[in-house]
């Protein structure tokens, strides 16, 4: 896909070392402030965050919707990806980011949860 692989590999590797980090970072994190706080002050954290980061993964949702042809073409004027490609990842645009607003309201939004809950009766 790419042309120079050692970088591609070296920039990956970098990626997943940060990506490991930040959760080892957050997990111990969220570990002090369990034996710390109480449960409920921790919740309502959570709860006073929640609005902001749904915020965040829309705009990130929005960026890769309108951004993907730019970021398509930059590779290929770059010689990163060939032609061929570039049009493929071109029909890819719309399918990534339905997969991304179905895990948004998944995991971010509950709606299964909801769901659920509604047709048990248990949420009026």
């Amino acid at each position: 896909m790419f042309n120079n692989r050692g970088a591609t590999r070296k920039g990956f590797l970098i990626a997943t070392l940060l990506a490991a980090l930040l959760t080892a970072l957050v997990r111990y994190w969220l570990m002090h402030r369990l034996q710390t706080d109480s449960v409920q002050s921790i919740q309502q954290g959570i709860d006073s965050w929640r609005q902001t980061l749904m915020l965040c993964r829309w705009t990130v949702i929005a960026v890769v919707a309108f951004g993907w042809n730019v970021g398509i073409e930059h590779l290929a004027k770059t010689g990163k990806i060939h032609s061929a490609l570039a049009d493929q990842l071109h029909r890819y645009r719309w399918r990534a980011v339905t997969w991304l607003v179905i895990l948004e309201g998944v995991l971010g939004q509950g709606l299964v949860v909801k769901f659920l809950g509604i047709t048990a009766g248990q949420i009026v």
